[in-house]
This record gives C-alpha cells, sequence and structure tokens, in this order.
C-alpha cells in the first residue's frame, strides 16, 4: 500500500468496469457508471475541468463543476496529465453539448497509474511527426485513434474473409517457418544457423499449403508472417508481412480459384463497411464493395493498355509498380472497377510449380489481383502431374534432388489444384488510401527496422 501512495496512483479496487465510452450516450441518463481509459485529452477552466477519456472503443467527456461533484475528486483532476490511466464511477447526464449527446458527471476518480511526459503526440490534428520518428515510438503512435482504427479495420477484413473461409469447408493450417529450401526461388532468402545447417525463413506457405491437399484436407487456408529478404525501401515492400493464402483441391481450373476469391472479398468488405463503420467514419473512408464478377483482363491486354500510354514494354517483360499505377488509373475508366484480375501470366514471369496454359501458348494458369493500382495477390492453378512439375522445375534452374520431400508426393494420385497469396497489408493500405505500407503494418520490419 506505501508504494501506491509514494507512485500517487490507487491499488485497483473493487470497481467493475459497466461500459465502454461508445455507450454512454443520453439514453443511460442518470445511470450509474464506472468506465476506464486514459486521460486523451484534459481542460481547465478553473471551477469546471473537463477530462476526455478515451478507451478502445472511442472518447467520453467527463464534466467536473467543483460544486456539483466531492471535494477529493475535484482535487485529483486538478493535477492530472495527459495519458494518466483512470477508473471514473459517476453518472450519466444528457447534453447536447457533445455529440454523442451524454457526458459523465464524476463521483470518483482513481489514478490506476501516471504517465511520463509523452514523446510523440496521440491527439488528432496535433503536430505532425514524422513517420520514422512515429515508429519508434510505435505503440504510443497506436493509442491515436485514427492509427488504431487502420488495425481495426484490418482485423474486420481478416476476420470476415476467414469465416468466408470457414463456410466454405477451408481448415486452418499452420506451416512451417524454418526451410530447407526457396518456395519462390530467387536470392531474396533471410539464411538462419538452424544447429549444424543452413535453413531459411519461409517466403510462403507454398510447398505446404499443396501438400495438404495431397494430404486429404481438400481445402486448407493460413494467415502468418512471411519473410522476403529484399534490399528495397518503398512505400509498398517491408520484409515481414502477413500472407493469407489459401490452397483448394479438385479445381476445374484457375477460374475456381478467381471465384472463391472474388466472393470472399465482397462477403469481407460488406461485413467490414458494417461492423467498421465507426473506424471507416474516422479514417474518412467511404468503402466501396466491389461487384462481382471482378474484371478479368489477359497479361497481353494489359501490356497493351500500358504501351498505349507510351511505354514499350514486351510481352515477357514484368509489371513494375509505375505500371500497376497506370493501370490503375486505365481500369476505372475503361471497366468502371477497381478491382482486376489480369490473367496468362508468361511462363517466365511465374513459379516453377504454375500450370502451362492449356489455351494461351508460353503462357500460365495464373493470375494477380490489382486493386487500385497495386497487385494485392498473386495465384494460380498449380501443376499436379509430377513429370511435368520435374520438367517445370529443371526449366526453372532447379535440381529437383533438391526438392523431393516437395516432389515425390506428386507421385500418388495428386489431385487438380490451385491457390493463391494476398497481403493483407496491402490490401489495407490501398482499401484505406495509405501512402506507405508501414503505416498499414502493426510493427514494421524492413532493412533498416527491427524494433520496436
Amino acid at each position: 500500500m506505501d508504494f501506491y501512495k509514494t507512485a500517487g496512483t490507487e491499488p485497483i479496487g473493487d470497481e467493475v468496469r459497466t461500459h465502454f465510452s461508445s455507450e454512454i450516450t443520453g439514453e443511460l441518463a442518470g445511470e450509474h457508471v464506472v468506465l476506464m481509459g486514459w486521460a486523451h485529452i484534459i481542460r481547465d477552466k478553473g471551477k469546471i475541468k473537463f477530462i476526455v477519456l478515451r478507451d478502445e472503443r472511442g472518447t467520453v467527456q467527463i464534466t467536473i463543476p467543483q460544486k456539483k461533484v466531492p471535494e477529493d475528486v475535484f482535487k485529483t483532476s486538478e493535477g492530472l496529465k495527459p495519458e494518466t490511466a483512470l477508473s471514473v464511477t459517476g453518472v450519466v447526464i444528457a447534453t447536447n453539448q457533445v455529440a454523442s449527446g451524454a457526458e459523465v458527471i464524476p463521483k470518483k476518480i482513481r489514478i490506476l497509474n501516471t504517465s511520463d511526459r509523452l514523446p510523440i503526440d496521440v491527439v488528432e490534428g496535433k503536430t505532425d511527426i514524422d513517420l520514422d520518428t512515429r515508429l519508434n515510438y510505435r505503440i504510443l503512435d497506436l493509442r491515436k485513434p485514427s492509427v488504431n482504427a487502420i488495425f481495426k479495420v484490418q482485423h474486420n477484413l481478416v476476420r470476415f474473409a476467414r469465416a468466408f473461409l470457414e463456410s466454405h469447408d477451408f481448415v486452418e493450417i499452420h506451416t512451417p517457418k524454418l526451410v530447407a529450401e526457396a518456395t519462390e526461388g530467387g536470392a531474396n532468402l533471410f539464411e538462419v544457423k538452424y544447429f549444424e545447417r543452413k535453413a531459411y525463413l519461409a517466403q510462403s506457405p507454398q510447398f505446404y499449403k499443396q501438400l495438404m491437399l495431397l494430404a486429404g484436407f481438400g481445402r486448407v487456408y493460413e494467415i502468418a508472417p512471411v519473410f522476403r529478404a529484399e534490399k528495397h525501401n518503398t512505400r509498398r515492400h517491408v520484409n515481414e508481412y502477413t500472407s493469407f493464402d489459401y490452397e483448394m483441391a479438385w479445381i476445374s481450373g484457375v477460374e475456381d480459384v478467381m471465384k472463391m476469391e472474388e466472393d470472399m472479398l465482397h462477403h469481407s468488405f460488406k461485413m467490414t463497411k458494417k461492423h467498421a463503420a465507426t473506424e471507416l467514419e474516422l479514417l474518412g473512408i467511404d468503402l466501396e464493395i466491389p461487384k462481382v464478377p471482378f474484371k478479368r483482363v489477359k497479361y497481353t491486354e494489359a501490356v497493351d493498355l500500358i504501351n498505349q500510354t507510351g511505354k514499350d514494354l514486351a510481352i515477357t517483360d514484368d509489371l513494375d509498380p509505375e505500371c500497376e499505377r497506370l493501370l490503375g488509373e486505365i481500369f476505372p475508366e475503361k471497366f468502371g472497377t477497381d478491382m482486376v484480375f489480369i490473367t496468362h501470366y508468361p511462363l517466365e514471369l511465374r513459379p516453377a510449380y504454375t500450370m502451362p496454359s492449356m489455351t494461351d501458348e508460353g503462357m500460365t494458369e495464373s493470375f494477380d489481383l490489382t486493386y487500385k493500382g497495386m497487385e494485392i495477390t498473386t495465384g494460380s492453378q498449380r501443376i499436379h502431374l509430377y513429370d511435368l512439375l520435374v520438367e517445370r522445375f529443371k526449366a526453372k534452374g532447379f535440381n529437383p534432388a533438391d526438392f523431393t520431400f516437395y516432389l515425390d508426393f506428386f507421385k500418388y494420385g495428386a489431385p487438380p489444384h490451385g491457390g493463391l497469396g494476398l497481403g493483407v497489408e496491402r490490401m489495407t493500405m490501398q482499401l484505406l488510401g495509405i501512402e506507405n505500407i508501414r503505416e498499414a503494418t502493426l510493427l514494421p520490419r524492413d532493412r533498416d527496422r527491427l524494433t520496436p
């Protein structure tokens, strides 16, 4: 008990929070409530003081008139600092002076914990701080309601996409993040020491989610971190991001995979618009629910559209960010939509496990989903035929002997299958109109940042 007195706080009492801030409305007038949160804004008007109390659901005004509250309550309110953690017991009063239509007159204020002077502001409209400084103090930065709201929206996007897949018989799996070989090829691997041998951080769950279909699960999904050791420093790349992957067996073609995604995203956007309405309003976003079916555009047509702007792309050139940006301007004007599948990529541009096209020579049964001028999903029909799979691995310059843990199981009746990987942070970024993916990443990891 002496420690609490020394620290200027009180031990946690027997009060139990009865309401969140967002629940305090005029309809509760006359009721006693217990609220807990941070002193977000403090206003001292002499004989009347105001505290805007913030919790995980929003804010509520605590009004403290000297003549109407106990003496100790008024005294406690005099020395408060921003971000002090409080418990407030009081009575709800209806008022037209605040947007919620109600305020709370306190009968008791307990200081649960004090706060040092903040290194950054967490109040909307205060001094702008550069992104790097904000990320240095990310935990405090996340207290800012508009920043916190980004991840409430992201949470809803993911949870409703997950719910959709669950309703379509997908099984959630958890695959290894320490792997022996690259899944996507290239040199963008983080090497780690694994006892007496080398291992790598997984670029994707690709091999394992396919193998789970061969194991008989039918449809699987995983939402997990993946790692890319690319030495870039752009607004759209981080080195660890959250990949939303699914894989489905017994498909008739890549169209089955695309239809599943468009229905999933339509459902996720629709439900997010409903359940994250408060956060979307705070962020100034009028969420447009994508209409299904999404437009399909072949890669060759996309290249033609880009070249009409003055570019000189060859069919085997990949679409760089500038090309995606141009398409983000062209697609809404030409097709009236921000969500477009680009299909039938050239063999040269796709991983070894991608099924060659049965209709377009030199192309693949693959796609990217672009949203507002950025690729957010890559997917395809996979090769399920052992001999063809080995042939494609060799064509890509891989030694099949290094991939026996994956390839050998395709000898035993692998079903036709396909799937995709969707970048959660990129989808959030594009939906909310965020300029830098680090702002849509809870705790970013890029080439310069390993903390907090």
